[in-house]
């Protein structure tokens, strides 16, 4: 009975939070600071009439005849959706001296939350589902940081983005990962197989990093998947986080690895069954620093089923 109240009590918080969070532009009217006069919907054909420039693309926009039921600026998706009631702004007559000229949402000059509201109002589902809790959303990163509604860059305007992929969206702020993606060995980004959005999604989610998975291990065996296991040997490296041993946005050593081996290896095996330190002259080089690398031996290193692999030499 305490278990059954409690979900009781949390669903009706939950409801109550949404309803709160509500942007106050999708009120069925909406009035100018110190007036009484009150703004309604007009209609998409009266914003035509000035804003000629945003109708010739709409017709191209993925958002054009789209349609969101109960919604106070009718069913299909216009103007109005996302920027208020406009009789008040057509009143003004392009007057921006009139205090009705601002009473329309203008995205570009709204505070990040505001503009990010209008979006989400419809986009609270599916992709954007973890937005309030992201990142971006927790960093006055809005919307309309990366999308641009009505002159998308990206080929046939599917994601409405401000460049012209999620990857050249995403390094205008990650600026290191610009770097690490020049490296030698890096993911094919470069070569567009993939883009950052194929790893992480922008909108938020339950993992790491907005990662599309619960953790960097399960991330990164959707693709590797001959690296899932489970091994009847395993690397305990490797079952907690891939990123322990490599970079995997880009580095200069091969395989896109943290460090050369056997470096590498070294960071945690410090001591073992054979010196696991450099030697000193006249063996430095030739059984240490040359074609010495750990896996030439120990070639299962993340996991072997073989009975006798517990040391991943088979």
């Amino acid at each position: 009975m305490n278990r059954a109240r409690w979900l009781c009590v949390a669903l009706l918080a939950a409801a109550a939070l949404w309803l709160n969070s509500a942007p106050p532009l999708f009120a069925q009217e909406a009035s100018t600071s110190g007036s009484s006069e009150r703004a309604t919907y007009v209609g998409a054909q009266e914003c035509q009439k000035c804003h000629e420039e945003q109708s010739a693309t709409w017709e191209h926009n993925p958002h054009q005849g789209n349609r969101v039921d109960g919604h106070a600026a009718g069913p299909v998706i216009g103007c109005e959706s996302c920027h208020g009631p406009g009789s008040l702004h057509v009143a003004a007559e392009g007057d921006e001296d009139d205090p009705r000229f601002k009473t329309m949402l203008n995205l570009k000059t709204a505070k990040a939350a505001d503009a990010s509201a209008a979006c989400v109002s419809c986009h609270k589902t599916a992709e954007q589902f973890h937005w309030e809790q992201s990142a971006h959303a927790k960093n006055d990163v809005s919307c309309r940081d990366c999308h641009s509604i009505h002159e998308p860059k990206d080929p046939g305007a599917t994601k409405l983005l401000a460049a012209k992929n999620a990857t050249a969206q995403c390094v205008k702020c990650h600026h290191d990962k610009r770097s690490e993606l020049a490296h030698t060995a890096h993911m094919p980004i470069r070569e567009g197989s993939m883009t950052c959005a194929d790893c992480h999604n922008p909108h938020g989610s339950p993992g790491p990093k907005m990662i599309r998975a619960a953790s960097n291990t399960d991330l990164c065996t959707t693709c590797h998947m001959d690296k899932r296991g489970p091994m009847l040997w395993e690397h305990p490296p490797v079952r907690e986080n891939c990123v322990t041993c490599h970079m995997p946005h880009g580095s200069n050593n091969d395989k896109v690895l943290a460090s050369k081996r056997p470096f590498l290896c070294q960071r945690c095996h410090i001591a073992n069954r054979h010196p696991s330190t450099l030697y000193d002259q006249p063996d430095l080089v030739s059984n240490r620093l040359f074609n010495r690398s750990c896996t030439n031996c120990h070639s299962q290193i993340h996991g072997s089923n073989h009975p006798s692999g517990k040391t991943f030499l088979r």
